[in-house]
């Protein structure tokens, strides 16, 4: 079995414009935080940390190994899919694309 590297990604989202209290955010990340772990095997779970800014309450850290990317990906689709608003729901598919982009960064180097 090869050893791969692990690939850390960084994503930040900063909606103070969204009109959503930060607090609400709080729990949907949380949200997508527990879901993604729930998804992910036991021994990655710890890959991914999702921090809020002490300053711009508004602006979340991401920070996610190549190996719980998807799990975050499927999380952070299924809480777009659950959102009613289309403010909410452009918001993480928007992250979902961000973390997408960061992960296939690399690909067009190999592929083109």
């Amino acid at each position: 079995m090869q050893n791969q590297a692990i690939s850390t990604y960084h994503v930040t989202m900063d909606e103070d414009k969204l009109g959503v209290k930060p607090e609400v955010l709080v729990g949907i990340y949380a949200t997508i935080d527990a879901r993604a772990r729930q998804l992910a095997p036991q021994d990655i779970r710890r890959e991914l940390i999702i921090s809020q800014d002490g300053r711009i309450k508004s602006k979340f850290d991401i920070r996610v190994s190549n190996r719980m990317a998807p799990h975050l990906i499927t999380a952070i689709q299924q809480q777009a899919d659950s959102e009613s608003g289309i403010g909410m729901k452009s918001y993480f598919y928007k992250l979902q694309e961000q973390v997408m982009s960061q992960m296939f960064a690399g690909v067009k180097d190999v592929i083109g």
